[in-house]
């Protein structure tokens, strides 16, 4: 494959709710068989055999989720149950891409039915929330502290795919809800901008951003991010990038999950100050 086709193959891949996808994303239509099967199945949570996550998890499934009836289960029922098509999962899956050491590495809802876990692939996913993989959350248990806000945008994301008729193929898709959540983009201002050190790398620096971003921003631990969660706190929002096979950039409200940013790039594992400079055009009402 060229270097041309490959990379058109991987943006036509790609696809929010989020999620917001933290689903914010989706890799299906609300008029798809998927979509309907999963109105009716029971969703399986599967548990990550991590205390904190699985705590996290329980406790945010049971304030939030109001999609389908649901059951918290181990790891060894979604290997018995995968093939059921009257049941759907939430679990944390690596799919695989399109040649070795290109995987998706998710938080997804998809459903049953498939003899096998690694016979799914992308176009199977429901709703999905990346993890940031490739930088801070290797392993599932680093998305506890932020997992309540994940499955709050899973839920939003769901009904904004429903709710505006959200349908086609997967680049339609994802620009769609790109532009839906990018109309809320002027509320960032309002608020202080928290950027977790751990999780912006080690390309970009706080003088970097502080060059294209006029409004207000702080370069944070990520225990910061934590405890605004936590405290579901109105004084901030905070940009969560995401670098799976693509790189992917929410800014996200820990009050409630609410995702006012969206951005994607299909190469490149670290932040730059271009990136920045597209959210601030976003905020001022630009297409960004």
């Amino acid at each position: 494959m060229s270097v041309i086709k490959k990379r058109i193959f991987l943006l036509l891949l790609l696809t929010f709710s989020f999620a917001k996808m933290q689903a914010q994303l989706s890799a299906v239509g609300y008029k798809s068989e998927e979509f309907l099967k999963l109105k009716a199945s029971k969703t399986l949570v599967v548990r990550s055999g991590n205390s904190e996550y699985d705590m996290a998890l329980e406790d945010a499934m049971k304030n939030n989720w109001k999609i389908t009836p649901y059951e918290m289960v181990a790891p060894e029922e979604m290997e018995k149950r995968i093939a059921d098509p009257s049941v759907s999962f939430l679990a944390s899956v690596i799919i695989s891409g399109d040649s070795p050491n290109q995987n998706y590495h998710y938080i997804a809802l998809f459903n049953g039915g498939k003899k096998k876990l690694d016979k799914y692939n992308y176009g199977d996913m429901i709703a999905y929330s990346p993890r940031s993989f490739w930088i801070d959350e290797k392993n599932t248990s680093d998305c506890a502290f932020r997992i309540r806000n994940i499955i709050e945008s899973m839920v939003q994301g769901l009904e904004v795919v429903e709710k505006n008729n959200i349908d086609g193929n997967s680049l339609k898709m994802v620009n769609q809800l790109r532009d839906y959540y990018n109309q809320k983009s002027s509320k960032i201002k309002d608020r202080t901008l928290l950027i977790s050190s751990e999780s912006a790398g080690t390309k970009i620096k706080e003088s970097d951003v502080s060059k294209v971003y006029p409004y207000k921003f702080e370069f944070c631990s990520r225990e910061k991010i934590a405890k605004a969660i936590k405290e579901k706190s109105k004084d901030y929002y905070y940009f969560q990038p995401c670098y799976t096979l693509n790189k992917s950039m929410f800014v996200i409200d820990p009050s409630n999950g609410e995702v006012v940013y969206f951005a994607y790039q299909t190469m490149g594992m670290r932040l730059s100050d271009d990136n920045f400079e597209d959210l601030t055009t976003a905020i001022k009402g630009g297409k960004k």
